[in-house]
């Protein structure tokens, strides 16, 4: 092989993101490819970010205690969500307008967890629809919903994700008002993107970001444009503004989504035991405990802390997710021996997507994989559904 040949294959797995081998190599990837404004959307959280770096924290503090002379030459990291078989063990968890980390945004998130055998959760706030994702997938899909002012807008969204064949439904919970994101507030980061004075050299050094833009300007709520007098950005995120926020929303809310939507109902957002119990009351098949990544409150525990007193509050009939802070395999196998039928991340799939597109997806799925199957060699485990509290070395929640 020549000197050009070597050059050329090196560049080709910079492009490729072969190299890159951590979900926090794509974060710093991420970051330095597109404008500081949308780095802080993607990458933020509310307040003083607190809770942020609490979910990452929790985690960080649970440690395993590993047993070895077992035979794990064969391991197997699949489990099973809702009675189906899940290859790779991950959920891909709802996150908001795609299209602004890349323009191919939610479909090349959803051919990549199709491929992988994992499971994506489109977003109500996705930039692509309901029915564009559906087309260019035939793994599994969730679709999440915010409970909106008008139920009308409510049953609609429901309707559209039942005829397109998703197969559970996220209600979200912990946006009675939106938290307030203090990054965003500072680069004014709004519908549609509007560059302010001042931030024009941060996008004029991201060339291919805006390019990309440029060619697909279509950023936007891809859901909502039936709602609105136009279907234009501004008028989308007019409708947003007004629409989303009701503080007035209960319980009865959620009873009457159970009543409509017959597939496995899942609510997003619970971080008490006396939530969680109700929520099984209230007829939901699933729950996922989480802080919305840290982006709605600042002041709340990281999820792996408050995880096991959920767990301890609801019937063994529902099933527990954990979403709040994965970053590697070891995270995926912690949120299992915590009790959890699979983890759930967002930032890792929408930062190696800002990074290298749906190439970045497949790849970060599949070194997520790896670290759980090498996880389990590391721990004396041959299969992550025997993973348990035993694995775990003197576990305090922090």
């Amino acid at each position: 092989m020549n000197f050009r040949e070597i050059k050329k294959l090196i560049s080709f797995r910079r492009r490729s993101g072969a190299g890159i081998q951590t979900v926090d190599e794509f974060r710093e990837k991420a970051k330095k490819k597109i404008p500081h404004a949308i780095w802080d959307f993607i990458d933020g959280g509310a307040g003083t970010e607190q809770a942020v770096h609490a979910n990452r924290a929790s985690l960080e503090a649970i440690l395993f205690q590993p047993n070895y002379l077992v035979d794990v030459s064969q391991r197997d990291t699949s489990t099973h969500v809702f009675g189906k078989p899940l290859t790779t063990p991950l959920i891909l968890s709802p996150a908001g307008i795609a299209t602004l980390a890349h323009p191919l945004g939610e479909l090349a998130a959803a051919r990549s967890a199709d491929k992988a055998g994992a499971i994506f959760c489109l977003s109500t706030g996705s930039g692509h629809s309901i029915e564009q994702v559906a087309e260019v997938s035939n793994g599994r899909l969730w679709f999440q919903l915010y409970l909106w002012k008008n139920e009308e807008v409510i049953d609609s969204l429901i309707s559209r994700a039942k005829n397109s064949g998703y197969e559970a439904l996220i209600v979200t919970v912990d946006v009675p008002i939106v938290g307030k994101r203090e990054r965003d507030l500072r680069n004014g980061m709004s519908l549609p993107v509007t560059i302010r004075p001042g931030q024009y050299l941060h996008y004029l050094r991201k060339p291919r970001w805006v390019s990309g833009i440029l060619r697909n300007p279509a950023i936007t709520f891809g859901n909502l444009t039936s709602f609105t007098s136009g279907d234009d950005a501004s008028s989308i995120g007019e409708y947003v503004n007004k629409e989303l926020n009701d503080p007035s929303k209960t319980w009865d809310d959620l009873e009457r989504i159970r009543s409509v939507w017959k597939g496995p109902l899942i609510i997003k957002g619970i971080m008490t035991p006396n939530d969680a119990q109700r929520a099984e009351q209230a007829g939901v098949d699933g729950i996922i405990v989480s802080n919305h990544g840290g982006r709605q409150f600042s002041s709340v525990p990281g999820v792996a802390t408050i995880f096991p007193e959920i767990q301890a509050a609801v019937s063994e009939h529902i099933e527990l997710f954990f979403d709040g802070g994965i970053r590697r395999g070891e995270d995926i196998v912690k949120a299992h021996a915590l009790g959890a039928t699979a983890a759930c991340s967002g930032r890792s799939w929408f930062w190696a997507l800002a990074a290298d597109g749906e190439q970045g997806v497949d790849r970060v799925l599949h070194i997520l994989e790896k670290e759980v199957e090498d996880t389990l060699a590391l721990i004396g485990e041959k299969t992550l559904t025997q993973v348990g509290k035993h694995n775990l070395y003197k576990y305090q929640a922090t």
